[in-house]
């Protein structure tokens, strides 16, 4: 299922069994798109794949690294097995520039785009500000690579970091580039508001449960979205 990424749009993100039985029960979901973290559902890997074929929202797939913060310790093969398995029900994939790179993920992007899918390179540091001059680094990577979306999610604990991941997504966004950018921390909630306005196309919250510092709920982040 195709989406339209030129206005902000809201993801919820799925990492529990309980976020499926939620989904199955037939409520309406306050997001665009629903992001099924694999990795974190391995233990149910059937229940994913129904949800996903039965609800109506948009998937996108996770299937994390472990050094960028993905459960259960997965190798490169057995993570590439698990997109593979579910590729063709996603109408978004999401893997770190940093497997992107790798001989074990030579031809992904391929892969991605042949399913019909748009592919997003994503970079996380859990443990602070990297700086702007690497951040604009790794998304320049993650387009080289072949990611239809270069997305950064960072500690923000000051101002001028948050200003300086404005500048950033702004430059991507007036240029027709499709960034997605959130903080995480001290100022992890009001960087979701600024960056969303600024121009970043997707915009995380949980469904039921957080699963990161400075996390809206996605039904929270819909309405504020929608008003700035």
């Amino acid at each position: 299922m195709s989406i339209d990424l030129s206005s902000p749009r809201v993801v919820a993100t799925v990492t529990r069994a309980e976020d499926l039985f939620y989904l199955a029960s037939g409520p309406a979901v306050p997001c665009d798109l629903l992001e099924y973290r694999l990795d974190d559902l391995a233990a149910v890997a059937d229940e994913a794949a129904a949800t996903m074929a039965a609800h109506p929202s948009p998937a996108l797939l996770t299937v994390r690294r472990p050094e960028e913060g993905g459960a259960g310790a997965l190798s490169d093969e057995a993570r590439i097995a698990i997109y593979q398995r579910h590729l063709a029900g996603a109408s978004l994939v999401d893997t770190e520039i940093a497997s992107l790179g790798s001989s074990a993920f030579a031809g992904f992007s391929d892969s991605v785009h042949a399913a019909g899918a748009r592919l997003i390179g994503s970079f996380h540091d859990f443990s602070g500000f990297p700086g702007r001059d690497l951040l604009a680094d790794k998304m320049a990577e993650a387009f080289s690579l072949g990611a239809d979306v270069a997305k950064v999610a960072v500690v923000i604990g000051e101002m001028r970091d948050l200003f300086s991941l404005v500048e950033l997504v702004e430059y991507h966004h007036t240029r027709g580039r499709l960034v997605s950018a959130m903080g995480m921390g001290p100022l992890g909630k009001v960087s979701r508001l600024v960056l969303a306005k600024a121009g970043s196309c997707l915009n995380y919250g949980y469904l039921r449960t957080p699963n990161a510092p400075g996390q809206w709920s996605a039904a929270d982040l819909s309405k504020l979205v929608a008003e700035i």
